[in-house]
């Protein structure tokens, strides 16, 4: 299987205090798998359908993301906003 990559990648802040980037739904299949703090809830296993459905084209990527991200609430891990180019902190001059 290979990659599909979402629109806009997930940055999570993992409950180790590492923050994580998930690109699609066959990185996000890894993480829930091996990195999960919480597994069995209703949302985490949905999210492993949905991003199993979306790597064999059942399904759609962005729909894999969203049941990603309600597993991630599930598991209270948070969202770190991404930093859109032009925006954020500016480099001292």
């Amino acid at each position: 299987m290979y990659e599909i990559p979402w629109s806009k990648p997930v940055n999570i802040n993992m409950l180790d205090g590492r923050c994580r980037t998930v690109v699609g739904p066959l990185d996000a299949m890894h993480c829930l798998q091996s990195e999960w703090p919480v597994r069995g809830g209703a949302y985490y296993g949905c999210a492993i359908r949905a991003c199993n459905a979306a790597l064999k084209r059942r399904k759609r990527p962005e729909d894999a993301r969203a049941a990603f991200i309600a597993a991630l609430r599930e598991a209270f891990l948070t969202v770190v906003p991404l930093q859109e180019e032009g925006h954020g902190p500016r480099p001292l001059e």
